[in-house]
């Protein structure tokens, strides 16, 4: 008894399994039934298709203004527009075919223009509402300009030394060519990064000139040296009186301080070639401060070769006898 109450409710169980497989081979077949019927039906859409410039003289260049996409509404069934969707239609636009080298720009007419549009598709759609009226084509002329080369670099110096002078890159100007438009407001570019670190010696570099700028398309040369001359360096420093300048003939003044410590830094094998007959410290009462009664200690005479140079006090107090 017990195998037959089994074998029932095995059959019953087949029976639900059956049941569930048929409503859910109904519910696919239904929806599929569905898909068709809906994406078999027209629908109008907006598209977008990309322009693509092809075959630009080597003369010219096309200007940045130019439209790089346009929109137009297409009907056509569900399933072409989802086809279209993820083809995504293009315009390829043969430049060289319009292009007139007595002018910079040319006009492609809505006729023509809804007829490359329509090139992307299988079959006669109807494509309408063009988001422009014509397309214009402008070009910029190829230019040839000269441009200042500017260092990128990233330095650290070992302690004690530092560079004698600025940094020297040979040549220190290349030439360029690319678009007018593009180029119209650039004044220099840049070399490649050179990084270097714990410097102690003089450095030559020959590095790539770059430009982030696809526009350019061309730079001659396209390689400059770079030179930086490093030395050691030590602190020298002179205690040095100081001669007032444009005080008037019958005025009688005292500097408190009346002499200042000049430091400075100089390479180590400049050193002892630096005396204080080198030096002539200025205050030049004409530009005093008359409110506070001081002025600014200067350098008439300095040797070229030192850096840094720090006035102790950095001002000086005078007081006028009447």
């Amino acid at each position: 008894m017990a195998n037959n109450n089994s074998m029932t409710k095995g059959f019953f169980k087949n029976n639900k399994n059956i049941k569930v497989k048929r409503f859910l081979l109904f519910l696919l077949l239904a929806t599929i039934f569905w898909v068709l019927t809906k994406f078999s039906r027209e629908f109008t859409t907006t598209m977008v298709a990309k322009i693509n410039y092809e075959n630009v003289p080597e003369t010219t260049a096309l200007s940045e203004k130019n439209l790089r996409n346009i929109t137009f509404d297409l009907t056509a069934n569900g399933f072409e527009i989802l086809f279209y969707k993820f083809k995504k239609p293009t315009i390829n636009v043969e430049v060289g075919k319009f292009y007139d080298n007595e002018k910079d720009n040319f006009t492609i007419t809505k006729n023509e223009l809804t007829r490359m549009v329509a090139s992307n598709f299988n079959r006669n759609l109807a494509i309408k509402n063009l988001s422009v009226e014509e397309l214009d084509v402008n070009l910029d002329p190829i230019i040839l300009k000269k441009v200042r080369v500017m260092p990128k670099t990233k330095f650290t110096f070992k302690n004690g030394f530092k560079p004698m002078d600025s940094i020297k890159v040979t040549p220190d100007s290349v030439i360029i060519s690319g678009p007018s438009g593009s180029l119209k407001n650039l004044r220099t570019i840049e070399t490649e990064l050179i990084s270097l670190e714990d410097i102690e010696k003089d450095i030559s570099k020959t590095v790539k000139v770059v430009s982030g700028n696809k526009e350019i398309a061309s730079i001659k040369p396209d390689k400059v040296t770079v030179n930086l001359a490093v030395a050691e360096f030590s602190q020298g420093k002179f205690t040095l009186p100081i001669e007032i300048i444009n005080l008037p003939p019958d005025l009688e003044i005292k500097l408190v301080p009346s002499s200042v410590t000049v430091s400075y830094d100089v390479s180590v094998n400049e050193f002892s070639k630096i005396s204080k007959e080198n030096f002539r410290v200025v205050c030049d009462y004409s530009k005093r401060n008359k409110e506070e009664n001081f002025m600014l200690p200067t350098l008439e005479n300095m040797p070229s070769n030192i850096q840094n140079v720090i006035f102790e006090p950095k001002k000086v107090d005078y007081f006028i006898f009447k």
